[in-house]
């Protein structure tokens, strides 16, 4: 009875996979949909629990594309059967990613709070892993300076056996373990217990390292004495002229059929795949949800009216109960340390933008020298203002649209991983960006305020921080959105594309204010670098402000009554522009989270 559970619970662990097929889209340009390209043909196969698995192939037979569509890491133009249980397990992309200015030691720290509801041997169980993974002499180094890519990849032949051989011990203490890897030398190809060799998206060879060249033969292959087989196959269909691939795909039935050699080597293939899986409908006419694939509660991925099923099983489990351990209190903590720890080690950055608002500020007041109280210069309070928001606004866009897509890329893995869920992150990257806005924005603001020459009023002085503050929480939320949507590349262009209409909205129609129409005044609602620009008019010459200095014989704009009178401002609630800008800040949160809950789960 023991014996069969066990067998079960192995079982339970195993990959399989059956005509999967990856397809995508390829383009000319945004819209223009040029045509598609398969990249996995139909294979199937399957990675053994207490095995360690490799995927091999050429550059370009679609082994990072396999792991991809199995994991369940890309989901758009995949199609096929899929099992694989989803609880504990872990997937590491070719091109892995981390929080940065992190040491390995403090990544650990991150991953064990985030995932041992039990800390107490926290310490205990990070200082096992470092020493079997041979990293405790690094664990004090950050996380970019160490090796990436494939297990062997920039290792020495020597590090690279260790490696692949502590692969072998955790696989053998119950795990599966599937890695790619390109052409290993001979000795370490033998330490795997099984191999999946891919070639043009198909299939060309799945068994035990043993049972390669018994296979070769039997496509009438004989692989040289002096050859590793390793490098033979891969040589092979790399160099063929496109009848090899096909005819080796047919011998492995793309992946049905798994090849084990006996001892006298003789070839016993058997069936990769054991799972029966449901056969998926066609429906075209029905929406993708009702046809698409969805994740069942044991981790198979299948296909037609079930999904429907299992997508209201799943929505129910998340009403009643969270499948994590750790709160969501206890991931926004977590995450919010961590985030305030990168803030704080970002020195140079900090020091950039610090100085670059002091800079602003001081150039600002040089240009606007005491002239605040110039009741003959209501031109140049209205280019003091608008200048003053066009400054936040640009730097709050820009900073985000450049530095935040790397991070998107760390926590859609993260959040794949299920280290944490998106809200308690969002949460916690929204509150921990709060501090350095206020003190960059005070900066700039009480520089500008003070050496313009505006009144001493310590109450008007914050109304006036407070405007700035909110233009910057608004333009900042507006960057965000773009950054968690665009590449750095694209975002470099969205970002002032859509801040153009916005500045012409802002200046727009200041001399004839009274004549504008009731539409343009409620399209440039919508501009919050409009409602900036009044806010900060009403900040600084509303709340009964007693009348500016006049040198000349005659100031029209003396009394700033008069000037709210003619821009049209005189009746306008600064708590009415403060419910604009927030809600403008809502809306542009919310898309970021969209966007961001988009690139994550999609």
């Amino acid at each position: 009875m023991e014996q069969s559970q066990n067998l079960l619970a192995k079982q339970s662990k195993d990959v399989e996979f059956q005509d999967v097929y990856y397809t995508v889209k390829e383009r000319k340009n945004f819209w223009r949909v040029t045509g598609e390209r398969q990249i996995l043909n139909g294979v199937s196969g399957s990675f053994r629990n207490g095995q360690l698995s490799a995927i091999m192939g050429p550059s370009g037979a679609g082994k990072s594309s396999l792991l991809n569509a199995i994991s369940g890491f890309r989901r758009d133009g995949v199609t096929g059967n899929i099992k694989m249980k989803r609880d504990n397990a872990c997937y590491i992309t070719q091109d892995d990613h981390h929080q940065t200015l992190l040491t390995v030691e403090e990544l650990m720290n991150l991953a064990c709070d985030l995932k041992l509801k039990n800390r107490h041997k926290k310490a205990e169980i990070m200082t096992d892993i470092l020493e079997n993974l041979h990293l405790n002499h690094r664990r004090n180094v950050t996380a970019e300076k160490l090796s990436g890519d494939e297990p062997t990849s920039g290792l020495d032949e020597v590090t690279a056996a260790q490696c692949i051989r502590l692969l072998q011990a955790m696989a053998y203490e119950g795990r599966t373990i599937v890695c790619t890897i390109h052409q290993p030398s001979a000795t370490i190809y033998n330490y795997f217990d099984s191999i999946y060799v891919l070639a043009k998206g198909q299939c060309v060879y799945q068994g035990s390292p043993r049972a390669t060249i018994p296979f070769l033969r039997l496509a009438q292959l004989d692989c040289p004495r002096h050859y590793s087989p390793s490098d033979y196959i891969i040589e092979l269909v790399d160099a063929e002229d496109g009848h090899l691939v096909p005819a080796l795909s047919d011998l492995t039935e793309n992946g049905k059929l798994i090849y084990v050699a006996s001892q006298s080597d003789q070839l016993a293939p058997q069936q990769a795949v054991t799972t029966m899986f449901l056969e998926q409908q066609k429906r075209p006419f029905l929406p993708a949800f009702f046809v698409g694939s969805a994740a069942s509660t044991d981790g198979t991925l299948i296909g037609g009216t079930s999904a429907l099923l299992e997508q209201v099983k799943a929505f129910s489990k998340r009403l009643h109960t969270d499948r994590r351990d750790i709160s969501g209190l206890r991931q926004f903590i977590v995450l919010m340390r961590v985030m305030l720890l990168r803030i704080t080690r970002a020195r140079l950055a900090l020091t950039i933008q610090l100085f670059h608002h002091l800079l602003c500020g001081l150039f600002f007041g040089l240009i606007f020298f005491q002239l605040g109280n110039q009741g003959a210069r209501m031109f140049d309070h209205l280019k003091f203002c608008i200048g003053a928001v066009l400054m936040i606004v640009y730097t709050q866009v820009m900073v985000p649209i450049l530095s935040y897509p790397a991070e998107v890329k760390v926590v859609k893995k993260e959040t794949f991983n299920r280290w944490y869920t998106l809200t308690p992150y969002y949460m916690a990257l929204t509150v921990s960006r709060l501090p350095v806005q206020v003190l960059l924005n005070i900066t700039f603001m009480a520089v500008t305020y003070w050496m313009s020459g505006l009144p001493q009023q310590f109450w008007r002085f914050c109304i006036f921080v407070a405007v700035g503050l909110m233009i910057s929480l608004v333009a900042e939320g507006m960057g965000l959105a773009i950054g968690a949507t665009f590449s750095i590349t694209n975002g470099s262009v969205v970002g002032p594309m859509l801040i153009a209409p916005l500045m012409g909205l802002a200046v727009y129609g200041f001399d004839f204010a009274p004549q504008i129409s009731g539409g343009m005044q409620l399209l440039m609602k919508f501009s919050y670098v409009r409602v900036g620009v009044v806010s900060l008019v009403l900040a600084v010459f509303g709340f009964q402000r007693e009348e500016l200095d006049c040198d000349a014989i005659y100031c029209h704009f003396s009394d700033p009554r008069v000037l709210l009178k003619f821009l049209d401002v005189e009746k306008v609630s600064m708590l009415h522009q403060f419910g604009l800008l927030a809600m403008l800040m809502l809306f542009f949160r919310v898309m970021m989270y969209i966007s961001l809950r988009k690139r994550c789960y999609a």
